[in-house]
C-alpha cells in the first residue's frame, strides 16, 4: 500500500512509500482510511521540530471504514464508517486509563508519530479507540473530529461557560475556530483575535458567529476588550496559539479572578508575567488532547451543525500530491487540508 512515512529523524526525510498492509492483531481493526488531515504536529514532524518515531506512517487526524476484524473484537463490524482516537498503545493498567484519561498514561504511543498513522490507504487501530462516524457526516468532516474533541475537552473539561459570559479566544487557526464555535454553542460570546495575515480567518469567524474580532497588529486589544466588556475584562481566555505575546494579551485581558485555559503548545520556556496572578487572583488552567466523553460529545455537536465543519475543510489532495497538500498548510493558504487515500470520496 502507499504511506507517507517520516523515515527517519532530523529535518525532511519524509516521503510516500510502499509497505505492506497492515494486518488487525488481537482487538484491532483494519481501517480503509478516506481522509486524514494535516495538523501541525504532522508539518513539524517533517521539519524536524517535534518528536517522532521513525520509520512512522504520519497522520492522527482520520475517519474511514472498517475492512477487517482481528480476533476478540465485537460492538462493530465491517462497513462501520469510523473515526479514531489517537492513543493506540497504552499500558492498561494505570491510573490514567482506568480514568478515562489515556492520553496521560506514560506509556502511550500515539497514531501518525508514535505509531503508523492514517496518511496510508489501511491503517489498524485498537477497538478501544474506535467512534462510530454517522452516515449524514462526510468523512472530511469526520476527521475533523480530532481537533474538535481538543476543542471540546479545552472548553467542557475545565471552567464552566454561562451565556452571560464573554470569552477572548487567541489564535484563529483550526483549533482556535472550533473552540470559538464551542464557548458560542454554550450561549457565550467571544472576541476572536489574530495578526494581518490571519484577516481572512477573521472575517470567517464573523460568519461562524463570533461576535468580535480583533487584528492584535493594527488594533489596541485591550482597549477593545474594555470597550466590549464596559471595562471590567473577559470572564474567560483561551488561547490556541502558544505565542508569548498572545498568552500575554490573554492574561491581561482578563477580568480581576478571570480564568484561562491553555490548548495552543507553548516552547518549554515561556515568560509571562506571573505576578497577574496573585494580585488579580487569576486562575490557570492547561488542556492536552482529548478523552472518551470529549469526542462522542464532538460527533454529536457535528452531527447537529452545532459546530460547523465544513468551510473549515478548504483543500483536498490525494495521496500522490501529498508534498502540494503540506505547502499549503504550511503557508496558511487553506485551514483544514485533507488527504485522501483511496480516492476523493466526499
Amino acid at each position: 500500500m502507499k504511506a507517507l512515512m517520516k523515515l527517519q529523524e532530523g529535518p525532511g526525510h519524509v516521503a510516500l512509500h510502499e509497505k505492506p498492509a497492515p494486518i488487525a492483531q488481537k482487538g484491532e481493526v483494519l481501517v480503509k482510511i478516506m481522509a486524514a488531515g494535516i495538523c501541525g504536529t504532522d508539518l513539524k514532524i517533517r521539519a524536524g521540530q517535534t518528536w517522532s518515531n521513525p520509520p512512522v506512517v504520519l497522520g492522527h487526524e482520520v475517519s474511514g471504514i472498517i475492512c477487517a476484524l482481528g480476533e476478540d473484537v465485537d460492538g462493530v463490524q465491517i462497513g462501520d464508517r469510523v473515526v479514531c482516537e489517537t492513543a493506540q498503545v497504552i499500558c492498561g493498567d494505570c491510573y490514567y486509563c482506568h480514568s478515562g484519561h489515556d492520553l496521560m498514561c506514560d506509556k502511550r504511543l500515539s497514531i501518525g508519530y508514535g505509531v503508523d498513522g492514517g496518511m496510508a490507504e489501511y491503517m489498524v487501530a485498537r477497538k478501544g479507540i474506535l467512534h462510530a462516524l454517522p452516515h449524514t457526516v462526510s468523512f472530511s468532516n469526520g476527521a475533523v473530529c480530532e481537533p474538535l474533541a481538543v476543542a471540546v475537552h479545552a472548553v467542557y473539561d475545565t471552567v464552566p461557560v454561562k451565556s452571560t459570559d464573554i470569552a477572548l479566544v487567541s489564535g484563529c487557526g483550526a483549533i482556535g475556530l472550533l473552540v470559538a464555535q464551542v464557548v458560542r454553542s454554550l450561549g457565550a460570546r467571544v472576541i476572536m483575535t489574530g495578526l494581518d495575515v490571519d484577516i481572512p480567518r477573521l472575517q470567517l469567524a464573523k460568519t461562524l458567529g463570533v461576535e468580535y474580532t480583533v487584528n492584535v497588529e493594527t488594533e489596541n486589544l485591550q482597549q477593545r476588550v474594555k470597550e466590549v466588556t464596559d471595562g471590567m475584562g473577559v470572564d474567560l481566555a483561551y488561547d490556541c496559539s502558544g505565542s508569548a505575546a498572545a498568552i500575554r494579551g490573554a492574561l491581561q485581558s482578563l477580568k480581576k479572578r478571570g480564568q484561562m485555559v491553555q490548548i495552543g503548545l507553548t516552547k518549554p520556556d515561556l515568560e509571562i508575567p506571573y505576578s497577574l496572578f496573585t494580585g488579580r487572583e487569576l486562575r490557570l488552567f492547561g488542556t492536552f488532547g482529548h478523552n472518551w466523553v470529549s469526542w462522542e460529545q464532538a460527533l454529536k455537536l457535528i452531527a447537529t451543525d452545532k459546530v460547523k465543519i465544513s468551510p473549515l475543510v478548504t483543500h483536498h489532495f490525494l495521496l500522490d500530491d501529498w508534498e502540494r497538500a503540506f505547502a499549503v498548510a504550511e503557508n496558511r493558504e487553506g485551514i483544514k487540508v485533507m488527504l485522501h487515500p483511496n480516492g476523493l470520496t466526499d
